[in-house]
């Protein structure tokens, strides 16, 4: 891997994961990055770790807890461990940069 991480990268990273909508493309100790291609329904679980959303391109809603989240791209959205949340009515080219961080449960 370079020193950078390309757009590229992640987008191969996602095609060659299991799922096909999420790939890993760089871990350091406790921090993940990577890339998230949902399709409708969005299935997520809550995750054990803190994250940061940095949407790339397209455009939708956030569902986290009780709240509805309008986004666009270069939006960043937090969502906290353990807390239900997942994207709807969103296009079709909706591609996000997801970071994972600190201990499982989160950074309080």
């Amino acid at each position: 891997m370079t020193d950078g991480t390309t757009l590229r990268t992640a987008l191969q990273a996602v095609q060659e994961s299991a799922d096909g909508l999420y790939g890993v493309v760089l871990e350091n100790g406790r921090m993940q990055l990577g890339y998230y291609r949902p399709t409708e329904p969005d299935r997520q679980s809550p995750h054990e770790q803190d994250e940061i959303y940095i949407v790339q391109t397209g455009t939708g809603t956030l569902i986290r807890g009780d709240e509805r989240v309008a986004f666009v791209p270069g939006d960043a959205l937090f969502v906290a461990a353990g807390v239900e949340h997942r994207f709807v009515d969103f296009s079709d080219d909706l591609g996000t940069w997801v970071i994972f961080y600190g201990p499982k449960g989160n950074e309080e």
